[in-house]
């Protein structure tokens, strides 16, 4: 009877190394920076985000992105960025959510923080918007200088990259066709399909608040290319 015990115990315990490693390896994710330098005047957006996705194997048709946070400083230098991907493969969803502090307070300097699971379902993804386009509307917006302003001495990029139908009107750009223009008060624009984006003001890298004084909203036609 303990021989059997012991066996039945191996069994359990070679079973759970196993199940180990295969959670390992699929969950495994290489600590691959979005962006390789801290001067956001200089990063190609764009050209940053192909790279990443070849490095993680991310497919080019299926990736959207969610939750999107960039801090930088007023030198328009990188404080920390963070998103959540998410890859439609077949039947299932890859979700990596990644977060890359260049200069947080008690931290490590650049320290890169990938993590990925696998799920049935993700209730949002029809409604949020492709990486491929998202990344080109920044880097768009960064050459036409729409993230400067030294008033502040940090400022946030967010956008909860869900694609919605809007009136735009008031104190918005709208960014389309390639073209940034602001919106007419008196003449607002209806846009089929895009995502919103704001840009904060604060003197310090966390309790960013929206008003008038302190942010500036855009909203990006979703057929941008």
């Amino acid at each position: 009877m303990k021989i059997k015990r012991r066996a039945l115990s191996g069994a359990i315990i070679v079973l759970a190394i196993i199940s180990t490693i295969y959670y390992f390896k699929e969950n495994y994710v290489k600590k691959v920076p979005l962006y390789k330098q801290t001067d956001f005047h200089k990063v190609n957006s764009k050209e940053s985000w192909r790279l990443f996705k070849e490095e993680l194997k991310v497919s080019n048709e299926n990736a959207k992105i969610e939750d999107f946070q960039l801090i930088l400083d007023k030198n328009n230098r990188i404080y920390s960025v963070r998103f959540d991907l998410v890859d439609k493969d077949d039947d299932t969803f890859k979700v990596f959510h990644y977060s890359n502090c260049f200069s947080c307070e008690l931290k490590e300097e650049n320290q890169i923080h990938i993590s990925k699971n696998t799920v049935s379902e993700w209730l949002q993804y029809d409604k949020m918007v492709d990486a491929n386009r998202f990344f080109t509307a920044l880097d768009l917006l960064n050459q036409k200088d729409f993230f400067n302003n030294r008033k502040s001495e940090y400022k946030l990029i967010v956008s909860s990259g869900w694609n919605e139908e809007r009136l735009v009107e008031g104190n918005y750009y709208l960014l389309k066709d390639r073209n940034l223009q602001k919106v007419d008060y008196a003449i607002p624009q209806r846009v089929s399909s895009g995502f919103d984006l704001q840009v904060i003001g604060s003197d310090r890298a966390e309790n960013f608040s929206t008003d008038k004084d302190t942010t500036k909203f855009v909203f990006i036609d979703s057929n941008i290319e």
